[in-house]
């Protein structure tokens, strides 16, 4: 048996290493990668996973989950995230440059350490290994204001949306009904400035529109075209 502390410190590394295992939420049992041009590629499957029943395979390139247009690695982690268990949802992938549809249905997260024990005395040298040679790992920050969720944009995002240097927040949904949807803005635009002020972080974002008291002017780009939107 796993103590608490330990079982939270081994979900933190295999956070790291398999980015679509989510916690207390959906998991397929997948790794990925982001493609250059939009969507993930699949680098493997493991076995008897939800994945490999539903038929995805290494080199299939993810680019819709449920019904919502996939842009990279981190907004497909967060879609799986706050997928219920249990819960079967569309995937279109495309393979051979051909794209098919596929149903897959989420399960719990499963922890498997067959030849692993870990205990109090064990676990600092465990930790200290982890450190040495744990990658760096980009935190994924998501805000909402005025019916905007943003979330923080990688290197890869920017290139593919044509955004120039490290500015830009991806919007990653806009509530129906609310002034921003009225106004035009959509999903996948990458919001670039609030009132003139740069906004290249969730937190700029979430602070410029507080300060406009939800009425503000937004630079965004679109089809790598930059353009402004009203908010009323």
């Amino acid at each position: 048996m796993i103590k608490r502390m330990s079982m939270a410190f081994v979900c933190a590394v295999f956070f790291v290493t398999i980015p679509l295992l989510a916690q207390q939420a959906g998991w397929l049992g997948v790794s990925v990668e982001d493609q250059k041009d939009g969507g993930a590629i699949v680098r493997s499957v493991e076995r008897n996973s939800p994945a490999e029943k539903a038929g995805l395979k290494e080199g299939d390139v993810i680019v819709q989950y449920n019904k919502e247009s996939v842009m990279g690695v981190q907004q497909l982690t967060r879609l799986i995230r706050e997928t219920p268990v249990g819960r079967s949802v569309e995937m279109k992938v495309r393979r051979n440059n051909n794209e098919q549809t596929l149903q897959v249905t989420t399960e719990a997260a499963r922890f498997d350490f067959p030849n692993i024990q870990i205990d109090g005395p064990k676990m600092n040298v465990l930790m200290d290994q982890v450190r040495r040679n744990m990658p760096r790992v980009e935190v994924n920050t998501t805000f909402v204001q005025s019916g905007i969720r943003v979330e923080q944009m990688t290197d890869q995002l920017r290139e593919f949306f044509g955004v120039a240097s490290n500015s830009g927040v991806l919007v990653a949904s806009v509530e129906s009904g609310s002034a921003a949807e009225k106004a035009g803005l959509k999903s996948g635009d990458v919001i670039i400035s609030v009132d003139a002020a740069n906004t290249r972080t969730p937190s700029d974002f979430s602070r410029e529109m507080r300060a406009a008291n939800g009425k503000a002017t937004l630079k965004i780009v679109r089809d790598k075209q930059q353009r402004e939107i009203k908010l009323d």
